[in-house]
């Protein structure tokens, strides 16, 4: 073997191995001392600047109603333009205010559909009523009956059923008392299967009380004929043919003695007939306040129409400011007087939102 030559000595590496544990306590020693010596990252802090605190602004003290900023206020619906009929009603605000405890104006709306929406928006807080709109108003609470008018000599009417006198119909009335003499249930079951002569559906004495008896009492009648007008109800029985019998309003006044029939039907009293007539049970137009109205208020206005009414200039000027619907006094009632006819409208399916002004 060759011996190496002097000066000649094998290759040696240029690096020296460093183990892989060293290595790796060495970059992190590294690594933490780098981030040692870096700067810092400052957080951003927010800069809050001052704001001046505002005034509290005042609430306003409510107007209460009555004040004469916030006058109790009357509606009333579909009246002519006319000078006679602003002077009456400028005459009854002017009494109201003399003798209300509180400031009262009166607001005209041009139909009754207006007058309820009003009503409904809390524009009026009383309105005259008629039974089908009070009721649809009450059950929204949105009115409370206070006065019941008295309407040619009465507060209350009926409904009487008629028959042509050749019929073969009992009749159960006594016309020297204006009453009928028996019950619904021994009166009408005879009417079973007949067909009737109704006014029309918006009709409470020649249609919904009617039907609503009829039906309460299990009385299945045909198809009716719609005559419109009572005068016709009462021309249709005298003729025969039309219908088996008809339903007209009662008690406070007569159809078949009306200028329409007796004109040229003078016996019309003699040939057709009542057969039985209700109680008197249907309100006249009534006078209503909306519930949220407070006490005092609503007592003080109700107690002063009612001493308006007993003088004949309060009677008349009333009658005129309703469009000529005659007043001869008011009475204070509740609602329970409505019930008869909540119950016809309910047996007889009357869709009440039809008929508002009813």
């Amino acid at each position: 073997m060759e011996k190496p030559s002097p000066g000649h000595y094998p290759y040696v590496n240029s690096y020296v191995k460093i183990p892989s544990r060293a290595l790796s306590i060495l970059i992190l020693f590294l690594t933490a001392f780098t981030a040692g010596c870096a700067d810092p990252t400052l957080t951003p802090t927010a800069t809050v600047l001052a704001t001046e605190t505002a005034a509290p602004t005042p609430t306003p003290t409510p107007v209460p109603l009555g004040h004469a900023d916030h006058p109790f206020t009357i509606g009333l619906a579909d009246l002519p333009s006319d000078p006679a009929i602003q002077a009456a009603i400028d005459q009854l605000v002017q009494f109201l205010n003399d003798n209300a405890a509180a400031a009262v104006a009166i607001k005209v709306l041009p139909g009754d559909q207006e007058l309820y929406a009003a009503l409904e928006d809390g524009e009026i807080h009383a309105a005259w009523l008629q039974p089908l709109t009070y009721i649809r108003a009450h059950e929204n609470n949105l009115a409370e009956v206070a006065l019941l008018s008295n309407h040619f000599g009465t507060y209350f009417y009926g409904t009487q059923f008629l028959a042509n006198v050749e019929s073969g119909f009992t009749s159960y009335f006594d016309p020297t008392t204006n009453k009928g003499t028996a019950d619904l249930a021994t009166a009408l079951p005879q009417l079973d299967g007949k067909r009737p002569c109704w006014v029309e559906p918006g009709s409470i004495s020649g249609y919904i009380l009617p039907l609503g008896l009829l039906e309460q009492a299990e009385i299945i009648v045909q198809p009716g004929v719609i005559s419109q007008t009572y005068p016709a109800v009462v021309r249709s029985l005298y003729i025969k043919g039309v219908c088996d019998f008809g339903v007209t309003f009662s008690i406070s006044g007569d159809p078949r003695t009306s200028s329409a029939v007796v004109t040229d039907l003078p016996d019309a009293v003699e040939r057709v007939i009542v057969i039985w007539q209700t109680d008197p049970v249907i309100p006249n137009l009534n006078f209503s306040i909306a519930p949220s109205v407070d006490a005092p208020i609503r007592n003080s206005v109700a107690a002063a129409l009612q001493d308006f009414v007993k003088t004949d200039e309060g009677k008349r000027v009333l009658t005129q400011t309703l469009g000529e619907y005659e007043i001869q006094d008011l009475k204070i009632v509740d609602d329970s007087i409505y019930d008869p006819i909540r119950a016809a409208v309910r047996f007889s399916a009357t869709d009440l939102s039809r008929w508002i002004g009813r």
